[in-house]
């Protein structure tokens, strides 16, 4: 039940390799120093080959500590450890700077757009990589300040993610109800209670939750704003039209793309309303309440053994694709999973890729309900991606992060279409199909409108604006999302406060809404013709980071930039909303 991180380093042998690595550093300073544009493609392959090496040794260095802490985050020599490969990554950094600026055409000897040419073509692998580091010339600034934006970002607003973590961790909450008075330390079986099937004990997670997230509103704010300043400030000083942009160019996907995607999610907001409309009548009450938005259509949920949920994951892999199932497989039998929540284990999920040599570790806090079988599917969905590029060089296997939530998503649709094919009784169905609604609206609808808060709020905290203003200005975003099909708290506009990548990640939500979208397109189309999607979604995910994301899926006749892509991903949705209906 627990993961085994010494198929990235043993423990006592983290030292050797952190010499080792300072001794390379001095390697890569002397390959930096030699770069000429009429160098040879031969020299040029070797520097970019030992800086793909190490490149994997400094991965091993920091996702070793990241995974002791991320089991328990009170892990003194974890920190420790992490603090002193932050170090070396700023030296790294700092030569891989240079090297940068060679490439953009920045620094002498200047290299020119025809040797540029040349030399990219070395290793066809890396040459996409390489052509969009060159194009970032436009955004960065000088040598000297990138190197004070390296420490500022380090030792700085990086913290800031950090102290809010600990802040949380820390947290004890108290569950009360008329029956009940429960001590919980955890955020994550705090919010296992939020899909619980009584009302009052919904509404005593919640209200747990976001009265702590108001007790400390001050902290959380002043974290916020100051993580928001500092990414306005960058934004404004590299050239970016938004704060949004910098995300955009960062996960290699148009403008356009991101406005179409957003303009439709909003647009069909209506299909989650009146999702919300007919669960308040199945519930038989007159309107739903914020707190009832994930309950369970049945009076009891149903339990499920790790292992039972494991083996109904890889048989609907299985079905899917025998290649998909072996990839997963590989994860689990290598145990590089951690099962069950802790004290001080962090919340929720992840999956992380080390190397391409090293199977991808994956977290969860697995309570049991059906919700953590699709968490499952959905964290092994990653890991399989991962898999399925380990062909390409470190820094060209992982996707960019719009296409890195596709596998994810659509290994939770194989799972969801298997469980529905199964089964014949129309209640239980009913209730998976609510349940998948909801879960279509966390991930799309959710998602979408903490992007609009995010962009709302970066001009508001531009301008200057209060804690409590800034909170209201989160729950006019919900009144637009539920419209009059919902009753919010509140105490819901303290909400935001908790919710962890508009901090850690301005912007990455709508990787979720990206990656569901696409996903349910392309597995319509794969239930209409099997055998050649399945051929398609493979080869897609084999792409990892080598091409763009409009790229990779121009070759599947998909064009992100248009609204009708977007609203015909809605077609699966609404095929759904149809079924429950009828059910």
């Amino acid at each position: 039940m627990k993961w085994n991180l010494d198929d990235i380093i043993p423990k006592n042998k983290f030292d050797v390799l952190y010499q080792e690595v300072e001794g390379e550093i001095k390697r890569l300073e002397r390959w930096v120093e030699k770069v000429r544009p009429e160098m040879s493609q031969k020299e040029f392959g070797k520097m970019l080959l030992f800086e793909e090496e190490l490149g994997v040794k400094i991965s091993k260095l920091g996702y070793l500590p990241e995974l002791i802490e991320a089991v328990n985050q009170k892990d003194q020599g974890a920190k420790l450890m992490k603090s002193r490969v932050d170090d070396l990554s700023l030296k790294i950094s700092e030569i891989g700077r240079k090297l940068g600026f060679w490439i953009q055409g920045k620094r002498e000897p200047i290299l020119d757009d025809k040797n540029a040419k040349r030399l990219f073509a070395t290793i066809p692998d890396l040459e996409y990589g390489l052509k969009r580091s060159r194009e970032g010339a436009k955004y960065s600034l000088q040598e000297k300040e990138e190197s004070i934006i390296d420490h500022k970002d380090t030792n700085g607003v990086g913290v800031l993610g950090d102290l809010r973590e600990m802040i949380e961790t820390e947290f004890e909450y108290r569950l009360v109800t008329s029956k009940l008075d429960k001590k919980i330390n955890s955020q994550a079986k705090l919010l296992s209670y939020v899909y619980n099937s009584k009302p009052e004990i919904r509404a005593a997670a919640y209200k747990a939750l976001l009265k702590k997230q108001k007790e400390n509103l001050d902290k959380f704010f002043a974290i916020y704003q100051g993580i928001v300043k500092d990414w306005k400030y960058e934004a404004k000083l590299r050239g970016y039209q938004s704060s949004i942009e910098v995300r955009n160019w960062g996960n290699h996907v148009p403008n356009k793309a991101i406005e179409s995607l957003l303009q439709v999610c909003s647009e069909e907001v209506g299909i989650f309303q009146r999702y919300f409309k007919w669960k308040a009548k199945e519930l038989r009450v007159k309107k739903l309440k914020r707190f009832d938005v994930y309950a369970p259509l049945k009076k009891k949920g149903k339990k499920i053994g790790y292992e039972e949920a494991i083996k109904l994951v890889i048989e609907a892999f299985e079905e899917f694709s025998p290649r998909f199932a072996a990839e997963a497989k590989k994860i689990i039998e290598e145990k590089h999973i951690d099962v069950k929540p802790n004290k001080n284990k962090r919340g929720g999920a992840f999956c992380a890729t080390v190397a391409p040599e090293i199977t991808p570790y994956i977290l969860l806090n697995f309570t049991g309900n059906s919700r953590d079988v699709s968490t499952i599917a959905h964290e092994l969905g990653h890991g399989v991606h991962s898999l399925l590029a380990r062909k390409h060089y470190p820094s060209s296997q992982q996707a960019n992060l719009p296409l890195a939530e596709t596998a994810s998503t659509l290994a939770e649709l194989i799972l969801f279409e298997k469980m529905m094919k199964n089964e014949s009784d129309k209640e239980i169905k009913k209730t998976w199909l609510s349940e998948k609604m909801a879960d279509a609206y966390a991930t799309i609808c959710r998602q979408n409108y903490f992007i609009k808060f995010e962009i709302l709020a970066h001009e508001a905290i531009e301008k200057g604006i209060t804690a409590e203003n800034l909170s209201k200005l989160y729950f006019q975003t919900l009144k637009e999302q539920f419209g009059k099909s919902v009753t919010i708290d509140p105490l819901f506009k303290y909400e935001w406060s908790y919710i962890s990548h508009i901090f850690e990640s301005p912007f990455y939500c709508y990787a979720y809404n990206f990656g569901e979208l696409v996903s349910y397109a392309l597995f319509a189309r794969y239930k209409k013709e099997p055998k050649k999607w399945e051929n398609m979604i493979i080869r897609i995910l084999e792409s990892g980071g080598s091409k763009s994301p409009e790229e990779i899926l121009r070759e599947a006749k998909i064009d992100i930039c248009t609204v009708e892509f977007w609203r015909d991903s809605f077609e699966t949705i609404k095929e759904w909303e149809r079924e429950l209906l009828k059910l």
